[in-house]
């Protein structure tokens, strides 16, 4: 693990806390066309924040996933399923109590909790995310731990496999007409593979501890690669390919800013302390913006400075629980 380890840099740290925060903007501001910045915030939004934390997560997971010391695979499994059951029971559980003692008992749906563990959706949307990691994770692990000398021939094949389904339209040809949750969760572990496969193959190469001239190459070909699929893309089949390259630039671009340059200890604690519990920001901020504090006046705005709000509320909660819980597993629920 530790030569993964020297991949984190502060340059990865704080592209996740600026996406982390615009992603409360997209999920909790009323008028995304108040202007041109917040426009601009929730239209890249749809395709390079989330593919980017899927291909982040998956490089950060490679030497777990290729150990194959059940320890650390375990740990890397929880530390996605006790947020993925925790958050949504717990907030179920607040919801059911409400509606109890106004004397709403038939809007008491344990359907609706079961569907949520299940696909991640629809009481708590945001948890899709984490359903696509869980499934991929642990379909990346059962193959490496099985087929041990032959996995990356195997993980090639299906990459590739999948890649063709996408693009000639299987996917959609066999959901078509079905708009279910189950169905758009089904096509979201299809179509977002590709970002955790990248990931996986830049964790094998350790992409961010190679020397600016090769990053460099990798970011004019993506450059390459997107303008290529932009010429192709009348038909919108290549939206995804051209999402990974653009993604890619992204990823590897803010890995070769000069923050690791910065000596001062005290501005290190600070870059520190500010890009954390990006994790836990993402599973409250739904839950904060459109139930539990959504009667504030200042929040029920919902305008910038609400995100804000909301953002530094689930922040300073991620913060004083982590303090309460890091010697226990619940550690998990806000990191």
């Amino acid at each position: 693990m530790e030569n993964q380890k020297k991949t984190i840099n502060r340059g990865i740290q704080i592209l996740r806390m600026i996406f982390s925060f615009n992603i409360v903007v997209f999920h909790c501001i009323d008028n995304k066309f108040q202007n041109i910045y917040i426009y601009f915030i929730c239209r890249i939004a749809i395709y390079y924040y989330v593919p980017t934390f899927f291909l982040i997560s998956f490089y950060f997971s490679y030497m777990t996933f290729t150990s194959r010391n059940i320890i650390k695979l375990k740990e890397r499994l929880l530390r996605i399923l006790i947020p993925y059951i925790i958050w949504p029971c717990i907030f179920w559980i607040k919801y059911s109590y409400i509606k109890y003692i106004e004397g709403n008992k038939e809007e008491i749906n344990f359907k609706v909790l079961f569907h949520q563990l299940l696909i991640g959706k629809p009481f708590l949307p945001v948890f899709w995310f984490q359903f696509c990691l869980i499934f991929w994770s642990m379909l990346f692990i059962i193959i490496i731990l099985c087929f041990k000398n032959f996995y990356k021939y195997i993980m090639t094949f299906l990459f590739i496999l999948i890649l063709c389904l996408n693009h000639f339209g299987f996917v959609y040809y066999l959901l078509s007409g079905n708009q279910s949750f189950f169905a758009i969760s089904i096509c979201d572990l299809f179509f977002r593979n590709i970002y955790m496969f990248t990931g996986f193959f830049f964790g094998s190469i350790t992409i961010l501890n190679r020397n600016i001239k090769f990053k460099s190459i990798i970011i004019l070909l993506s450059y390459i690669g997107s303008i290529f699929c932009k010429y192709l893309n009348n038909n919108k089949k290549f939206d995804y390919i051209y999402t990974q390259f653009i993604i890619n630039i992204i990823f590897i671009f803010s890995s070769i800013l000069p923050f690791n340059l910065i000596k001062n200890r005290i501005i290190i604690l600070i870059i520190n302390q500010i890009t954390s519990y990006t994790g836990g920001i993402y599973y409250l901020h739904y839950e904060i913006k459109h139930r539990t504090f959504n009667d504030i006046y200042l929040i029920k705005k919902g305008n910038f400075f609400s995100c804000i709000i909301i953002y530094l509320i689930c922040y300073l909660f991620c913060f004083l629980s982590f303090k309460i819980f890091k010697k226990t597993k619940l550690k998990y629920l806000f990191i």
